[in-house]
């Protein structure tokens, strides 16, 4: 179903075409059953996507390049190492889970490779309630007081040099000043930080979720979760 999808965005669905892009062979026994399933119609060698074949594919890419963003995001693995771990995430995520990931990460619209990732409910719902649940620290406005959710960065001193201030997962900061120079206050010290550090610093900011009216199930979860 998910080699579908892809083939579906190549607005090249053929069996001819699966056949090359998977890495088993579609014999006619598959066929059978996936026509039987209700998932796809066979019109000769074209295949065509029934809704609930097309549900059922969209939800599996959704949870794998929602996985890719997640582990390259947060966790900064590279793209030839997150393809295994996707794969894995896509077959044992519930929905709901899924899309608890989605809003954690801002409701991404592309995959680390480029690819549109399908839309969630989750995502139809924050354009009308909230933008992000998670923004880049460098978004936040002066005088706010907000709680790290990750650091993404690739440099190992300036994570040292953020953990020596006590800034790291789960800790509180407020945004003192951001011009000339951005500076942060954690308990009682102040901390000047390069603008580009604070593109990599990514809070909860659970203000701007009351304001949009985040429904309280879900920011508590959230909290529970330390997020």
């Amino acid at each position: 179903m998910e080699a579908l999808w892809y083939l579906a965005e190549e607005n090249n669905l053929s069996l001819e075409r699966l056949q090359d892009l998977v890495d088993v062979t579609f014999n006619d026994d598959i066929i059978r059953q996936l026509t039987e399933q209700q998932l796809i119609q066979l019109h000769g060698d074209k295949i065509e996507l029934t809704p609930q074949g097309r549900d059922q594919a969209k939800q599996i890419v959704r949870c794998h390049r929602l996985a890719e963003r997640l582990l390259a995001d947060v966790l900064g693995m590279q793209l030839k190492e997150m393809e295994q771990g996707a794969c894995e995430f896509e077959h044992i995520l519930a929905a709901e889970i899924v899309d608890s990931i989605c809003t954690l990460l801002g409701h991404p619209s592309e995959c680390p490779h480029g690819l549109k990732i399908p839309e969630g409910k989750c995502c139809r719902q924050a354009r009308e309630t909230v933008t992000s649940a998670i923004v880049p620290l460098s978004r936040v406005p002066v005088g706010e007081r907000v709680k790290v959710c990750y650091i993404n960065t690739k440099s190992n001193s300036r994570i040292h040099k953020l953990c020596h201030f006590g800034i790291m997962p789960g800790s509180y900061i407020k945004v003192h000043q951001k011009s000339p120079s951005f500076v942060l206050q954690h308990e009682n010290t102040q901390i000047a930080l390069e603008q580009d550090i604070t593109n990599e610093i990514f809070v909860f900011y659970p203000e701007e979720k009351k304001e949009v009216g985040l429904p309280l199930r879900r920011h508590w979860r959230f909290r529970r979760r330390g997020y």
